[in-house]
């Protein structure tokens, strides 16, 4: 004769239900990164990397070594911005990474941006210094040409004259202040290069930093991994 299937609300299943029902929340991965938590962890980080950068471009000239300076720079951002996303909860994912790495390009942007400024500053400073011009200047609008034709002549090429090494000093004053220039007066001490190649140079600057800060941010994650391990 055909038994019909035990009830469900028999203690023994309903002891497997309880248990099926309680293993996912407890075995389950940890929730993707929070909205929330993520836009927090993108403000700090955001205020924490302008800051870095504002010290790093303070910082004495004799320290800021070629190459040796991007690499610190990324070994300092890309440790302490993944420590603070541990810290905010967030998972160390592709999209946490490419923010990371976006983070890093705009605080090396930011140094360059800021160091070209004081350069500029410091430019026009020497510039202004030199009244050499300024005097000259002056003596040619207030003064008046002489009468004698012989004298005249020699007045008025030495009037063009000065006025086309003013013009070569405007020029050259306006090439100083060009991003470019600044490039090639980092890397001055080592070489003397035109363009393009202090602009590649600081492109492959950029590139080690950000690469950096990536191995950094992997070793962070790596430590939190096995910190973490012996509690599970």
């Amino acid at each position: 004769m055909f038994k019909p299937p035990v009830a469900w609300d028999q203690p023994v299943y309903q002891n497997e239900i309880e248990l099926m029902t309680e293993l996912p929340s407890e075995s389950q991965p940890a929730q993707p990164n929070s909205k929330t938590g993520f836009l927090q962890w993108l403000l700090v980080a955001l205020v924490l990397i302008t800051a870095l950068s504002l010290l790093a471009v303070h910082l004495p000239e004799r320290l800021k070594l070629l190459l040796v300076y991007a690499v610190v720079y990324g070994l300092i951002a890309g440790g302490a911005l993944t420590t603070l996303a541990v810290k905010f909860g967030l998972t160390i994912n592709s999209k946490l990474t490419l923010t990371l790495v976006c983070l890093i390009i705009f605080g090396q942007s930011l140094v360059l941006y800021l160091s070209h400024d004081r350069y500029k500053a410091a430019t026009l400073k020497q510039f202004k210094a030199d009244r050499t011009s300024m005097v000259i200047d002056r003596m040619f609008s207030t003064g008046e040409p002489p009468e004698d034709p012989q004298a005249r002549k020699e007045y008025e090429q030495v009037f063009k004259q000065f006025q086309a090494a003013k013009t070569e000093r405007k020029e050259t004053e306006e090439r100083l202040l060009q991003i470019s220039s600044y490039l090639q007066h980092r890397i001055s001490p080592v070489a003397k290069l035109n363009d393009p190649w202090p602009h590649l140079f600081w492109l492959l600057e950029l590139i080690l930093c950000c690469l950096t800060a990536i191995w950094a941010s992997r070793q962070v994650t790596q430590s939190d991994s096995e910190t973490a391990s012996p509690k599970r």
